[in-house]
C-alpha cells in the first residue's frame, strides 16, 4: 500500500514538474517584462572593513555616482570611526523645516556617519547634510526589508559633487556592524557605540569578488561579481573549447539527465576531482567561501558552447540519483546566452551576460524540494560564448566520481571516453534508478583494485625474477670457485713420481 502510495506520489510530482515547465516553454521567454541584471560594476564596488590582521570582517558597499569615485582610490579610502546620525534618517520636522545640520554634529564631525534612507532625502541631500555636519565620509543604509540584501550606486542632481565619500550597504550588512562589537552575554548597558566597532576602514573592492542581491525567495537568486578571473575564465574555456560535442541525449552520469530542451548547444564535463591543480583547487575553495556551500559536494565543472543559434528552453537542474542543492553558472566570456527566471516572484529576472559574473540559485527550498521558481532557460545571444556550470549535490562526491573517473578521463584531457558513459547506462538501465548508479560505482572501485593488485603482482613477479636471477648467479659463481678450489688443492696434494736410477 505505502509502495503504491509513493508511486502515486511520484508520478504526481512527475506530472506537476512537467506542467510547470511546459507552461513556461509555451510563454514567449522573449516578450515578458523582465528586470534585467547586473546593475552593479566593479567601478561601483567598494569595501568597509574592521578588525586586526587575525579576525578581519568586511562588507560589500556601493560607490554613489557622485563624490570620490573608485578610479580615485586615494581620495575614497578614509578610515575612521562610524558614528550614527542623529536623527538617524537625517530627516527634520517636516518637509518645510529640513535640517541644516545634524543634532549630533560634534561627534559627527571628523568621522563618518551612518544614516539610513527612509527619511525621504535624496542621495544628494543626505550628502549636504553630512557634509555640513562636519562627516568625512557618509555611509546610507538601505532599509528596504523585502530586499535585505539589496545595493545600489546613489544618483546625482544637477550635476552635484561632493568631496566625501558616500556609499550605501545592505539593511543585513548594517546589522552585521551595529553588532560587530556585542557579545551575547553583554549587558545592553555596557553595548559602544551602538555595537559599531571603533575604527573601519573604506576603499575601492577593485577585483575583489562581491554579491548582488535579485531574489530573496521563489528562488533564492543571486550574483557574485569577479567569482573567477578573466584569466580563470579563459583556462576554463581554452580545455573545454575542443572537446565540447553537440548535445544529443540525456546523459545521467553527467549530471544531463534531460537535454530535451537544448537546442544546438555544445557541452564537455570536464572529470578533474581529486586530481585538480593547485589553480583549481583554489576555484572551488573561492566558491565554497563565498557561498558556505561544502566543497565536497561540489560537482566538476561542465561546460557548454553557445552560438548565436543555441539556446536552453525552459528546465530545471535536477538529478534522479543525488539531489541539485543549488546550481552555480558562471559567464566565461561577454557574449553568449542570457539567462532568464521567469516565474522569479514579483517578477522575471533576466541576467546579461558578464565575463567572470556568477548565478547562483538554490535548486532546492527549506525542505529539500524542489523550487518550482527555479525554472530558468539561455536565450539565443547576440554573440557566441561559453559559460561553465558547477552544481551543488545533496550528498558528498563518491570516491569513485571523485578519483577512479578523474584517472580515466586523464589521458583524453579531462573527457570521459563515451564506452564509459554507455557502460554506466546499460547499469542505471538494468538495475534501475536507485540501485543503478550505486553500483556502476561499485564496478568501478572493483575494476581499479583489481588494476592496482595485477599492477603490484606484476611488479613483485619482477622483483622476484631479478631476485632469482642473481641468485643463480651468486650460486654458480660460488660453484666454480668450489670446483676451482678444489682442483687446486687436489693438483697440490698429488705424489711426484719417483725418479728411475
Amino acid at each position: 500500500m505505502f509502495r503504491l502510495m509513493n508511486a502515486t506520489l511520484v508520478t504526481f510530482v512527475s506530472f506537476l514538474v512537467i506542467g510547470t515547465v511546459s507552461a513556461a516553454g509555451k510563454q514567449n521567454l522573449n516578450d515578458l517584462d523582465y528586470k534585467t541584471f547586473p546593475n552593479l560594476a566593479s567601478e561601483s564596488s567598494a569595501v568597509i572593513e574592521w578588525g586586526h590582521s587575525a579576525i578581519i570582517s568586511a562588507l560589500d558597499a556601493s560607490v554613489a555616482r557622485f563624490g570620490p569615485q573608485t578610479s580615485q582610490a586615494a581620495l575614497l579610502e578614509v578610515e575612521c570611526q562610524p558614528v550614527l546620525a542623529s536623527p538617524m534618517n537625517g530627516a527634520g520636522r517636516s518637509e518645510a523645516e529640513p535640517l541644516e545640520v545634524l543634532a549630533n554634529a560634534d561627534d559627527v564631525h571628523g568621522n563618518m556617519v551612518v544614516m539610513t534612507n527612509n527619511g525621504g532625502l535624496s542621495g544628494v541631500e543626505m550628502a549636504k547634510l553630512a557634509k555640513n555636519s562636519g562627516a568625512v565620509a557618509l555611509l546610507v543604509v538601505n532599509v528596504d526589508q523585502e530586499q535585505p540584501d539589496e545595493i545600489y550606486p546613489l544618483l546625482s542632481e544637477d550635476g552635484f559633487e561632493t568631496d566625501i565619500p558616500v556609499v550605501m550597504i545592505s539593511l543585513n550588512s548594517a546589522n552585521v556592524l551595529t553588532s560587530a562589537t556585542v557579545t551575547p552575554e553583554m549587558d545592553p548597558k555596557d553595548v559602544v557605540n551602538h555595537g559599531m566597532p571603533e575604527r573601519v576602514r573604506l576603499y575601492a573592492g577593485g577585483d575583489r569578488p562581491f554579491f548582488e542581491d535579485v531574489t530573496q525567495e521563489s528562488p533564492v537568486l543571486y550574483l557574485i561579481h569577479n567569482l573567477l578571473t578573466e584569466e580563470e575564465c579563459d583556462n576554463l574555456e581554452g580545455q573545454a573549447s575542443s572537446k565540447v560535442e553537440p548535445i544529443t541525449k540525456n546523459d545521467i552520469l553527467q549530471l544531463a539527465p534531460d537535454v530535451s530542451q537544448a537546442q544546438n548547444v555544445e557541452r564537455v564535463y570536464l572529470w578533474k576531482g581529486a586530481l585538480k591543480t593547485h589553480a583549481q583547487k583554489s576555484i572551488d575553495e573561492r566558491i565554497e567561501q563565498v557561498t558556505g556551500f561544502p566543497g565536497d559536494h561540489f560537482s566538476d565543472f561542465h561546460v557548454e558552447k553557445y552560438g548565436t543559434n543555441s539556446m536552453w528552453g525552459a528546465h530545471y537542474d535536477s538529478h534522479p540519483t543525488n539531489g541539485i542543492m543549488a546550481t552555480v553558472t558562471v559567464f566565461l566570456s561577454d557574449g553568449g546566452p542570457p539567462v532568464v527566471f521567469p516565474s522569479a516572484k514579483g517578477k522575471p529576472v533576466k541576467v546579461f551576460p558578464r565575463k567572470g559574473l556568477a548565478i547562483v540559485h538554490h535548486d532546492l527550498d527549506q525542505k529539500h524540494e524542489l523550487d518550482y521558481s527555479t525554472v530558468h532557460a539561455f536565450l539565443k545571444g547576440e554573440e557566441e560564448g561559453y559559460i561553465a556550470r558547477k552544481h551543488v549535490l545533496l550528498t558528498p562526491i563518491t570516491p569513485a566520481r571523485r578519483v577512479v573517473l578523474p584517472i580515466l578521463a586523464l589521458p583524453f584531457g579531462g573527457k570521459l571516453p563515451s564506452f564509459l558513459i554507455q557502460v554506466h547506462d546499460m547499469v542505471y538501465e538494468k538495475f534501475g534508478e536507485e540501485n543503478g548508479s550505486a553500483y556502476f560505482d561499485k564496478i568501478l572501485v572493483g575494476v581499479c583494485v583489481l588494476i592496482l593488485v595485477s599492477i603490484a603482482q606484476g611488479i613483485a613477479n619482477i622483483v622476484q625474477q631479478q631476485m632469482g636471477g642473481s641468485s643463480s648467479s651468486s650460486g654458480g659463481a660460488k660453484k666454480g670457485a668450489a670446483a676451482g678450489s678444489k682442483k687446486s688443492d687436489s693438483k697440490a696434494k698429488r705424489p711426484k713420481k719417483a725418479k728411475s736410477s
